[in-house]
């Protein structure tokens, strides 16, 4: 193609009309633009609200498996702590001998077996003696002067570093066990868990009106160094109805 032939369709071309948008047209296409937009910026909210629920629900399984090993694992917890039966009938007469007072304790605390308990009384202020069955150490408190019983504790012999330890309340309807399932480490001298607490009635009452029972660090944190159980309970007995709030605090004798 020639120079001139090519100039004169350059020439040609320039004086083609230019397109022209119409107002109506640019805001046709500005509301079309707009409407594309949000249509986009929907799809992108719902998207990610439908991430957020899969998420969630991924984290609501999760934690429902999680809750389920937790339980079976509790479960199994119990299961062990059920290898020590609980003390459930009146103490044994069992062996009885005289209380020796291993070193390192306060004159307020008493020596069971591996545990000990602590007492309001100073130790020169009261009697104590010691039973010993197959299953049990049983300590037994008595005022000096007049012999009346003060209190009976009780810990579980062997099970190496579980323990059941209980206190024993008399009361003109009902014998009362508190009980803890405790695990120890007799090295360091401290209470690793609690695993289970409950209150035993021999007779049992007619209805059990309230039983709130409750065991914990005095710390506030594991390992401890005393444990404390805490019980308020209403006893109905038909024609009476017993109210008791009692308690007791533990710690471990260092090997």
């Amino acid at each position: 193609m020639s120079e001139k032939v090519h100039a004169e369709i350059q020439q040609e071309l320039k004086e083609l009309p230019q397109p022209v948008l119409t107002a109506e047209k640019q805001e046709q296409m500005l509301d079309h633009i707009h409407i594309v937009a949000n249509k986009y910026h929907k799809r992108k909210k719902w998207e990610n609200m439908m991430n957020r629920v899969y998420l969630g629900t991924v984290t609501i399984a999760a934690l429902i498996i999680l809750s389920v090993l937790g339980y079976n694992q509790f479960a199994n917890e119990n299961s062990r702590s059920g290898s020590i039966p609980e003390h459930s009938t009146p103490s044994e007469p069992g062996i009885v001998s005289n209380y020796i007072d291993p070193p390192g304790l306060t004159v307020h605390q008493v020596a069971v077996n591996d545990l000990y308990v602590e007492m309001p009384y100073q130790k020169q202020d009261v009697k104590i003696t010691k039973r010993t069955t197959d299953k049990y150490i049983f300590v037994d408190i008595r005022d000096k002067d007049t012999g009346k019983a003060l209190y009976t504790y009780g810990e579980s012999i062997g099970h190496d570093k579980e323990k059941l330890v209980f206190r024993e309340i008399q009361t003109k309807k009902t014998k009362i066990l508190l009980q803890m399932f405790v695990e120890i480490d007799p090295i360091k001298g401290l209470i690793t868990k609690v695993n289970k607490s409950g209150a035993v009635y021999d007779p049992q009452p007619k209805k059990i009106e309230a039983e709130v029972i409750s065991s914990g660090s005095r710390s506030g944190k594991f390992p401890a160094e005393n444990v404390e159980l805490l019980a308020s309970l209403g006893l109905n007995w038909g024609n009476d109805i017993q109210h008791l709030y009692e308690g007791y605090l533990i710690g471990v004798i260092k090997n």
